[in-house]
């Protein structure tokens, strides 16, 4: 009979295999903690864009409705198309979907813990040229945060521009590059507020 050997492996041999896995786990866990952040990242700036076109759509359709003020100092309601030059403002609370065009409500949560995210999608309105020259233009910005990380309106970055990088753990969203909107939601526990005047866009 042949005879077994019943030696097994020499401590030696049992810390140099928990020496390499110890390497690897320093090596592996924040590639790949490096990997989901980055993966989040992208779908939360996915979910902003979401939120973009959708206004897009809304405005090119004429399904939004916008309070302007009047000639007699007053406020009046006018279709997207209708609109003057300026800034518009379309309310995102994904905590109070009642405030916020259906169509918007397709954009999503958070995609850290699928937490409830507040912003808004801002339309610049300007009209370039004069006379049988003059042309409309229309462009988007999007602000969004769930408390913790958010997308800022920089001003000067269209929401089809927006990057991976421009995804940061800070409330400031609502409040950078100076401009200003209804106030209009509150993020309650997130404690995220939109605060200023502007013209607010709902649905038709």
């Amino acid at each position: 009979m042949k005879k077994i050997n019943s030696k097994g492996f020499t401590l030696i041999e049992l810390l140099a295999v928990i020496v390499i896995m110890g390497i690897l786990m320093l090596v592996a866990i924040p590639s790949v903690t490096r990997v989901i952040e980055n993966s989040r990242k992208d779908t939360f700036v996915d979910i902003a864009k979401s939120y973009a076109n959708s206004a897009k759509t809304l405005w090119t359709a004429d399904g939004l409705k916008c309070t302007v003020s009047d000639e007699s100092g007053g406020t009046d309601t006018i279709v997207s198309s209708a609109t003057d030059d300026g800034d518009y403002y379309i309310n995102i609370d994904t905590k109070n979907a009642a405030s916020m065009p259906t169509l918007l409500e397709t954009g999503g949560k958070s995609s850290w813990g699928n937490r409830d995210v507040v912003g808004y999608v801002r339309v610049n309105v300007s009209t370039s040229g004069t006379g049988a020259d003059s042309r409309r233009i229309t462009k988007y910005y999007v602000a969004l945060t769930d408390g913790t990380h958010s997308v800022a309106d920089q001003g000067t970055i269209e929401s089809d521009e927006i990057t991976r990088g421009m995804v940061f753990m800070t409330k400031a969203a609502l409040t950078t590059a100076g401009h200003s909107m209804p106030k209009i939601v509150t993020q309650g526990a997130a404690g995220a507020e939109v605060g200023g005047t502007g013209s607010l866009c709902v649905e038709s």
